[in-house]
């Protein structure tokens, strides 16, 4: 839905700085569509938000009364559906990761663009990212990967085949090594876009434990997934081990949870599942090498060892070249 087709969205706007706060206005004025109610301190916004009803929630984290985080939570429960936006001056990770934990979808940091502001709420309202409107139904993939390439070796046919059928597919890596991080981001965009797949790559929240859980509860909240692939049970690599861990606990409401094969999956890794992916193994092949590109050189994100592993697992479908997974959960219809 065009933005000047959209009905007016009821916009609460929490933050006590008068000043950012007619800036901020100017803005939503400027772009149209928005009724915006402005408070300026915690207490009052509570207090708006048990009474009223709001489309959107923009808050400062640092506010007097009850603060923003306090703010995000009240609003969250009481719209778990509607979009969060929160800023702040602080430029610590633990403030992201913190605002993603209470319930907010996305976290900028003043001083504050007009462009970025207003394409971050477009998003928020479903008009900038369609395969997220998209992935509110049961057809919609998460894939988490415990290091950069994972998911893509484990699963990037399949998940490129969903998204040439109109699936809406995303890709979360959960990266807890640093000097894994900066290949992650640039290796995960390339790959994810010559897969046809969308990609939530956040460096900052991936350095703690609380950042990367955040981001995997963000994704499914925003993601609505029906299948979520993850590194299978029996992995002995630590990142892996987290990855696993992180997102079984928080996807017990998924109806199909699936493990995919890393190469420190262990013999106890008994797939029942074998996808023929022989049309995509090239396109896999490729969406590799751009780790390779980015500085992610590890011989396990070698391209020829993914047509390796397609051919072993291959003898279970008419040995031709499939990707192999164990079901961990599947409470789908049938």
């Amino acid at each position: 839905m065009r933005s000047s087709d959209r009905p007016t969205l009821r916009v609460l706007y929490a933050e006590d700085a008068f000043d950012q706060a007619l800036l901020v206005r100017s803005f939503l004025q400027s772009a149209g569509n928005y009724e915006v109610v402005h408070v300026q301190d915690g207490d009052q916004a509570v207090r708006r938000i048990g009474d009223e009803d709001w489309d959107l929630l923009v808050s400062d984290l640092n506010l007097p009364g009850a603060d923003g985080f306090d703010v995000i939570g009240a609003f969250r429960d009481r719209f778990s559906d509607r979009g969060i936006l929160a800023t702040t001056g602080y430029t610590e990770p633990s403030y992201r990761e913190d605002a993603l934990r209470a319930g907010a979808d996305d976290v900028l940091i003043k001083p504050l663009d007009k462009d970025e502001f207003l394409e971050r709420l477009e998003v928020l309202v479903g008009d900038a990212n369609p395969a997220a409107e998209a992935g509110s139904g049961s057809d919609a993939i998460l894939a988490v990967g415990g290091l950069p390439g994972d998911v893509e070796m484990g699963c990037g046919g399949t998940l490129a085949q969903a998204a040439s059928q109109g699936r809406p597919v995303l890709i979360l890596p959960l990266v807890a090594e640093a000097d894994e991080v900066a290949a992650a981001g640039r290796g995960a965009r390339s790959a994810a876009s010559i897969l046809g797949v969308d990609v939530l790559v956040e460096e900052a929240a991936m350095a703690t434990t609380e950042g990367r859980t955040g981001l995997v509860q963000l994704a499914l909240r925003q993601f609505e997934p029906g299948t979520v692939f993850l590194p299978a049970m029996d992995d002995s690599h630590p990142a892996r081990q987290e990855a696993f861990r992180l997102a079984k606990a928080a996807t017990m409401d998924v109806p199909r949870v699936m493990g995919y094969q890393t190469a420190t999956t262990g013999v106890a890794f008994q797939p029942d599942r074998f996808e023929d992916v022989k049309e995509l193994l090239v396109l896999k092949m490729e969406a590799l090498t751009a780790y390779q590109a980015a500085g992610a050189g590890r011989l396990d994100l070698m391209p020829r060892l993914a047509q390796a592993y397609a051919r072993y697992w291959g003898r279970f479908r008419t040995f031709g070249e499939v990707e192999a997974f164990e079901t961990l959960r599947d409470d789908s219809p049938s």
